[in-house]
């Protein structure tokens, strides 16, 4: 019989962390972490930078082109983990994305450097989030910042015991357990201890 797991993604510019855990709420396991390619060959990960150098109408047409390639490719990037996570005996139920503030018109976006950048961040995690809901997964947004902070009212003994279980985790898997990797982990557990709470109660 399959079993639940949650994968937990970190976007970045053209690819995204995405770390698959599975089992109860006070010992999660690590059923699988790669490096998702989000961008795809041949397509100009830093889309606002780019849109920047084109005028209003071939920069909103840019973006839009930009992603609808993206997100094609992202599905079949999420297709190839969903089916390697079965494989291991596992279903994938759900993905947690950090959540991202609406973007200003674009026209206030190309205007200054700082919200150039801004604005990339959160075109790569609608990208990864449209791409988990491609693939059929349940999508839930939590903010970077808040999510140590959420996981850890979860557990018996709060901060401390989930960052003892975070240090566990990387020993036994070994390296990559960056922040990446970390925060990846986090976001997806606090998706799967309201599984293993919805279970433990469904058992009464």
């Amino acid at each position: 019989m399959e079993t639940p797991a949650v994968i937990g993604l970190r976007a970045h510019t053209g690819w995204a962390a995405a770390v698959a855990v599975a089992g109860e709420r006070e010992a999660p396991r690590v059923v699988e972490r790669r490096r998702i390619e989000l961008a795809g060959a041949g397509l100009n990960r830093f889309v606002f930078h780019h849109a920047a150098e084109l005028s209003a109408a071939d920069a909103e047409r840019w973006i839009e082109r930009a992603r609808l390639a993206a997100e094609r490719h992202a599905t079949d990037q999420m297709a190839a983990l969903v089916a390697a996570i079965r494989s291991l005996g596992q279903r994938a139920i759900a993905a947690v994305v950090p959540a991202a503030a609406p973007l200003p018109p674009l026209g206030a976006i190309v205007g200054a450097h700082a919200k150039i950048h801004a604005a990339e961040g959160v075109f790569w995690r609608e990208v990864t989030a449209a791409a988990c809901i491609g693939v059929g997964l349940e999508v839930r947004r939590v903010g970077e910042r808040a999510a140590r902070d959420l996981l850890a009212a979860l557990l018996p003994d709060g901060r401390p015991s989930l960052e003892a279980r975070l240090r566990g985790l990387g020993a036994a898997l070994g390296p990559p357990w960056a922040e990446d990797q970390k925060l990846a982990t986090v976001l997806a557990w606090t998706r799967l201890s309201h599984e293993a709470a919805a279970l433990s109660v469904s058992s009464e």
